[in-house]
This record gives C-alpha cells, structure tokens and sequence, in this order.
C-alpha cells in the first residue's frame, strides 16, 4: 500500500502538512506517513526549504546556552523569598497555635464556673453532703421465737389427711 493510497495530498491542509514535518524530525511518524513526508520532500521545493529551516532552528535550539543560576543573584534573592515566605507561615502557624491554645483555657473557664454553678445549688439532692453514707438508725431487737412441734401459722390441710 502506497503513502498516496493512504493520504490523499490534495486534501492535507498546510498546517497538517507542518505538523507531519514536525513529527516526522522527531521520528514519530508511522511508516505510510514517513514515506509520504518523502515524497514531499522529493517533489516540493518549498516544502525541501521549511525542512531546512526546521532541522537548522531544532539543532540551534540543542545548542542554545542554559544560563546557570547557581552562583547567580537571582537564585541568592529568590533564597531569601522563598525563607521569608517559609518564616510567615511559621508565624502564622504559631499564632494560630497560640489563638486555639487561649479559646481552649476560655472554654474550659467557662465549663468550670457554669459547673460550680450547678454543685454550689441549694437543692439537698446535689449536695455532696447529702450524699454521703448515713449511719442505719438502731433497730429495737425483738426475741427470737422458733417453733419446733406446733408451727405458729396454722397449715392448711390436705387432702389425703381427711
């Protein structure tokens, strides 16, 4: 099967064609894509050109300088932000820590007087004196009676004893 059978020319527009040249540099193109780049190449002056110019703008783009920043005053002041912004949120953090610490003290000072409140009530039923273990008052001690042969309640009889 042939590029052409695959890709009709006449229907690609410039801007695919661009982006098939693009891909084709970058070897990821498939084989019916590459062949039809080809024969482009073969056949379009212009197109031959664009190819020149993009492989000579791909290897200046390869070999542009990478500035360094290691040494330079840009990375030293962007040390500096960056430790100022980690120290603002280090305050902010404290303060919030601080903020929560004083409404938990202030919570628990409430709950401690509206509590004392509550035990200080006159009401006997709350008092912790009227709590506490009372001794039993003393019981009068009566004699005990045992009844050995003649029960003291009177048994109902039985049948079988008629």
């Amino acid at each position: 099967m042939s590029a052409n059978q695959i890709f009709n020319s006449s229907m690609i527009i410039p801007e695919e064609r661009f982006e098939l040249l693009s891909a084709y540099i970058d070897g990821e193109v498939t084989e019916a894509e590459e062949q039809l780049v080809e024969q482009w190449l073969a056949e379009d002056v212009d197109f031959r050109r664009l190819y020149q110019q993009q492989l000579k703008l791909r290897q200046l783009l390869i070999d542009l300088p990478v500035p360094v920043a290691a040494h330079s005053s840009v990375k030293k002041e962007t040390d500096v932000m960056i430790n100022r912004v980690f120290s603002e949120i280090d305050k902010r953090s404290q303060r919030r820590k601080w903020k929560l610490a004083g409404i938990g003290i202030s919570v628990a000072a409430i709950v401690g007087v509206f509590g004392s409140m509550f035990t200080l009530n006159s009401n006997p039923q709350f008092s912790p004196v009227a709590n506490s273990i009372k001794t039993p008052a003393q019981v009068k001690e009566e004699p005990i009676i045992i009844a050995m042969e003649d029960p003291l309640v009177p048994l109902p009889k039985s049948k079988s004893s008629k």
